[in-house]
């Protein structure tokens, strides 16, 4: 009997065990499927607000594209100005550049010929004739009126003289006396004259005896003069003295 009581209560114990186990997972769905709803409740949420922001976002880009724009065109323009800017610049530039190489050209030519005749006069100081010649001719020929021309003139005759070329020079010497009559150099340039006459083929030594007197006579006090009576002594050397008449003597009377 006891035994059989005993079979009778293993079923209902394992019922009752059963029915335990069954409670116990659906609790457990149940705190699974609550947190399951949070998490989804999380995550529309999250969603929501991610809209939210992306919604943000694209607002903010297409104020970010119409500011792009806007800076855009403001460099177009910035560009333009700067273009222009550099444009004025250059041609400024230019303009600027034409002034100084117009002044520079002005400049080279007021000192060309006092540098061209220089070049000749430290070429004739220092014994290259040929030189010198050359320079002082290229300075009449540029500037036959300057203001050095009559130096040149001088000079270039003093040159060919040294060359022996009397008669350039002697063209030389007379293109002074003819241009620049009053000039400090007209005894020198007669002296020299004459003396490149007294060179020349031919008799002219009439001729340089006229200048040579003229420089004596022009100008008494020079040293020119000096060696103008040098030349002409040698020229006309002085005739010896003439020698006093022997007295004839008487013839006496013939007597009757």
């Amino acid at each position: 009997m006891a035994l059989k009581k005993i079979y009778l209560l293993i079923p209902v114990c394992l019922l009752a065990t059963g029915c335990v186990a069954t409670q116990q997972d659906m609790l457990q769905m149940q705190s699974q499927m609550d947190d399951l709803n949070n998490n989804l409740a999380n995550m529309q949420k999250n969603q929501a607000e991610l809209a939210v922001k992306m919604e943000d976002l694209s607002k903010n880009l297409n104020a970010s594209s119409e500011s792009m724009k806007d800076i855009s065109g403001q460099m177009e323009k910035l560009t333009g100005r700067l273009d222009d800017l550099d444009a004025a610049m250059n041609k400024r530039v230019n303009a600027i550049g034409q002034t100084i190489k117009k002044q520079q050209e002005e400049v080279e030519t007021a000192l060309l010929p006092a540098k061209i005749y220089n070049d000749a006069y430290n070429a004739f100081l220092n014994n290259n004739f040929e030189a010198a010649s050359t320079g002082f001719k290229t300075y009449l020929s540029k500037f036959p009126t300057g203001e050095m021309a009559e130096g040149a003139y001088f000079y270039l005759g003093e040159s060919l003289y040294l060359k022996e070329r009397w008669q350039d020079s002697a063209l030389a010497y007379a293109n002074v006396l003819e241009k620049f009559p009053k000039s400090a150099r007209v005894p020198a340039a007669r002296l020299k004259y004459a003396m490149t006459l007294l060179k020349l083929p031919g008799d002219k030594k009439d001729e340089a005896e006229k200048y040579l007197r003229s420089v004596i006579k022009d100008f008494p006090a020079s040293q020119e003069a000096k060696t103008a009576k040098d030349y002409l002594n040698r020229l006309t050397p002085a005739k010896p003295a003439a020698q006093p008449a022997k007295k004839r003597k008487k013839v006496p009377a013939a007597q009757n």
